[in-house]
């Protein structure tokens, strides 16, 4: 029974960590957005290439939002943030089923 509450410890661990790193590689993804930064340079244009796979289940679902000063507010990250997150509560829902607690 020790080794499944191991194991279950174990899978809880990293799926807190593979979510807090996507949700800092999305937020630097919204924050250069919002900032503007210059696609094409190179650290700019790897972030966004390799975050474009992880938002493209969120792409147009709500337009984006544009500030007077030409600030933009990416909705589809948003949207790709809030939707990993629900996807994270449900796992750990599911995960507390199996727990030996």
């Amino acid at each position: 029974m020790r080794i499944l509450s191991r194991t279950y410890e174990m899978i809880l661990y990293a799926t807190k960590r593979v979510f807090f790193l996507l949700e800092f590689f999305l937020f630097i993804r919204l924050t250069l957005k919002f900032l503007e930064a210059n696609s094409q340079t190179p650290v700019v244009n790897l972030i966004y290439k390799y975050s474009d796979i992880l938002i493209s289940p969120f792409e147009f679902i709500f337009p984006n939002i544009h500030w007077p000063k030409g600030y933009l507010i990416d909705t589809t990250t948003l949207s790709a943030m809030i939707g990993y997150a629900i996807l994270v509560f449900i796992i750990f829902q599911l995960l507390r089923l199996f727990s030996s607690d």
